[in-house]
């Protein structure tokens, strides 16, 4: 404001001078002409202005990494991608409820006493039902042949166990319990289907005792036979397990 109001004084002080200094002159006429002075103060008007507070400057110290650029990747071709088909989703599963049901209580168990303990009698032995001997020649001469009382084998004796199921029986076709009954086997080369049941007596170590016939000795040689545990533990001792030189004959 002040420099305007110093312009506005200037050109009033001037229009002034110039209107005292032009003075007018008619013929025959002198006319003065007043002239008016008109002067201008000039109020300088002085307006105080306070400069606004410095704002605090916070200094703040940024470490510049130098960004390294990133390597662009070259442009690829991507591939068309095939038309996709949506499907509509599948309908959501219905709620199942899960019902938890307790379990029973365990039955009450009694247990039962043992049964009392029963001691079995053993089987009784088995018996065999034999067909009695063939009656003995009317000449009355008794057997002939090999082995006979008039010319007896001599040879080995061993013991065997005998046939006892009876869905395996002996040559004869019979069962016996070789533990108490006294039997033989003839050798098979000698032996013919009716000697089954012929006694035969044997002679060994001063002893003599007599079975009867009721298998075949398959591996048995002309003069051995094979006799049952009892037989053989009526003539020797079963540790002796094969006996030499042994008579014997059918009768």
């Amino acid at each position: 404001m002040a420099p305007l109001a110093k312009s506005i004084a200037l050109a009033g002080a001037l229009c002034a001078a110039l209107s005292s200094a032009a003075p007018v002159k008619r013929e025959n006429i002198v006319v003065w002409e007043t002239s008016t002075t008109v002067e201008w103060t000039t109020v300088d008007i002085t307006t105080t202005v306070y400069p606004p507070a410095a704002p605090t400057v916070h200094t703040s110290v940024v470490n510049l990494t130098p960004a390294v650029p990133t390597p662009q990747p070259e442009p690829t071709e991507e591939p068309e991608d095939p038309p996709k088909t949506t499907q509509a989703p599948p309908p959501p599963p219905k709620p199942t409820t899960t019902t938890t049901t307790a379990p029973p209580p365990p039955p009450k168990t009694t247990e039962a006493p043992p049964p009392p303990k029963t001691t079995e009698a053993p089987p009784p032995p088995q018996t065999t039902t034999q067909a009695p001997p063939p009656p003995p020649p009317t000449s009355g001469g008794g057997y002939t042949g090999s082995c006979s009382k008039d010319t007896p084998c001599k040879g080995q004796v061993t013991y065997y166990d005998t046939a006892t199921d009876p869905s395996a029986p002996s040559s004869c076709g019979w069962t016996n319990d070789g533990e108490n009954e006294a039997v033989l086997a003839l050798p098979v080369g000698l032996m013919k289907d009716s000697d089954c049941g012929r006694m035969v007596t044997v002679k060994y170590g001063g002893v003599t005792k007599q079975g009867k016939v009721v298998d075949k000795c398959m591996g048995c040689d002309s003069s051995s036979i094979d006799i049952s545990r009892h037989f053989f533990g009526e003539i020797a001792k079963m540790l002796e397990g094969r006996l030499h030189d042994v008579e014997w004959f059918m009768e």
